[in-house]
């Protein structure tokens, strides 16, 4: 299903209106039709239970660890089938009703890496920052406070607003008096009999400015000419606990009790366990860009002040300039300190780096000296993949792609990257980098296109027949003819 902007003003319609878990429960399944098609089944309301209940849930992550391009590990927490489904649709729904921060780069609809990089293209300056342990910096109460505020008001105030009159105003504008009004107690229920007939209280309590008037809907009534559905009953105004609820579900969902380092009353690092926002998890990135959004406020300000351009692509910061303001013990770099501080992140110190004119400066990978750009490495890759493959053919051109590939990466998932998917993949990024037109895209897509070809691809098509069986070799050959 295409995504509309009126499912999108659909979907925040209905958030806004959430009053229990049931509505929440309602709003999952309709998202999830956008993720999963017409065909996606139903999430039931035990699921978010038991999702939501880290004490029933003990086995929702499967952690693993990563080689990074440093030689150090990178810890992942990857929910398991059902949770995933439930984070990603909820993703979904977040990324619906919240919009981001303009500086806010990733994890942002209509927004890619190239966006962050345009904004700093022909820079002298480039200064990047990493935050330190991201994700699992965030604690899930944190969480559950954003929930709180705005645009999502998960609180203990209704979305819907009734009719509610504060009581003094109520006085002033029918009973004309500033008079304490007389009540009597009668079957179980306090009122009172006016000129302009009675007046319903739902329990015995003393009226106070803090009371309000409740207009029902159980008959008419006509007050100083003035018509008024319902009776009037005399309130305090009942905090809506489901909402809240909603929002101790959602956050429950997304965070998962981890071994995590924070700094003790003395400044040092100290290991603690805490339930914190997981890396892996589809819902971690859209939330960090909600809790981060004071933290974009406060940076874009110090940007503008100091004459900066500012983004941020999830944890890495990138300000740039055609002046220096990043020397050591400057201005700038105290200010910043203190904010990201304030903040509750950290600067990693051994990531942080100014690359100066004169020099390849770099914004999430790509280049930006004078226009954004793959590395050359990049484009020399892919030539050599396909060399291999036009020379030695697929079979063999794999041996020596998945070498290469693993080395690279450090880590693959337990089935064997397929060389044709990551060339296919390498090749879709290198057209959102340089656009559809460009001639080294264009020579390099047509070389592929023709390895593609059945015809010219009989060793693959066998490979798989050997492997997975004649249907899958036919659907290869079907697809690609």
């Amino acid at each position: 299903m295409k995504l509309e902007q009126s499912h999108i003003d659909k979907i925040k319609t209905a958030f806004e209106k959430m009053q229990n878990r049931e509505d929440f429960l309602q709003l999952l399944n309709e998202a999830k039709l956008f993720i999963y098609g017409e065909n996606a089944v139903p999430f039931e309301l035990r699921q978010l239970t038991w999702y939501a209940n880290p004490k029933l849930g003990k086995n929702r992550y499967k952690e693993f660890n990563i080689k990074k391009k440093s030689g150090t590990l990178r810890t992942i927490h990857a929910p398991i089938k059902g949770l995933k489904s439930l984070q990603k649709t909820l993703s979904f729904v977040l990324q619906c009703v919240y919009e981001p921060h303009i500086a806010a780069m990733g994890f942002v609809r209509d927004k890619s890496i190239v966006d962050n990089a345009k904004l700093h293209v022909g820079s002298n300056y480039v200064y990047n920052i990493d935050l330190k342990d991201f994700f699992p910096s965030v604690d899930q109460a944190r969480v559950w406070k954003c929930l709180q505020l705005k645009p999502f008001s998960l609180n203990m105030e209704s979305s819907v607003e009734p009719q509610y009159m504060k009581w003094e105003d109520f006085k002033k504008e029918y009973l004309k008096t500033d008079k304490p009004v007389q009540f009597l107690k009668g079957k179980g229920r306090m009122f009172t009999n006016t000129e302009y007939g009675p007046i319903f209280v739902a329990n015995s309590f003393d009226i106070t400015k803090d009371m309000y008037i409740l207009l029902g809907s159980n008959n008419l009534k006509t007050i100083k000419g003035k018509s008024l559905e319902g009776s009037l009953w005399l309130v305090n105004k009942i905090p809506n606990t489901s909402r809240l609820d909603i929002a101790n579900i959602i956050a429950s969902l997304c965070c998962t009790e981890m071994e995590v380092e924070r700094k003790n009353e003395s400044g040092d690092w100290e290991k603690v366990k805490l339930n914190v926002l997981p890396q892996g998890a589809p819902t971690s990135p859209v939330i960090t860009n909600m809790v981060c959004q004071k933290l974009d406020y406060l940076l874009t300000g110090v940007a503008k002040r100091f004459g900066l351009k500012y983004s941020r692509y999830a944890d890495d910061i990138t300000f740039s300039s055609m002046h220096n303001v990043y020397k050591p013990e400057s201005e700038f770099l105290r200010e910043l300190h203190r904010i990201i501080a304030n903040q509750n992140f950290h600067i990693k110190e051994s990531k942080t780096r100014l690359q100066k004119d004169g020099y390849r400066k770099e914004v999430t990978g790509l280049l930006v000296n004078e226009k954004v750009n793959v590395q050359q490495r990049y484009i020399k890759q892919l030539r050599m993949w396909l060399y291999y493959w036009e020379r030695y053919g697929y079979e063999r051109a794999s041996e020596f792609f998945l070498k290469q590939y693993i080395s690279d990466k450090g880590h693959v998932k337990s089935r064997k990257p397929d060389m044709e998917n990551i060339i296919s993949g390498k090749l879709d990024y290198l057209k959102m980098v340089k656009g559809e037109n460009n001639d080294l895209y264009l020579k390099l897509n047509d070389r592929f296109k023709k390895q593609i070809l059945p015809y010219n691809n009989l060793d693959k098509l066998l490979n798989i027949w050997e492997s997975d069986g004649i249907s899958d070799a036919m659907k290869f050959h079907y697809k690609n003819k």
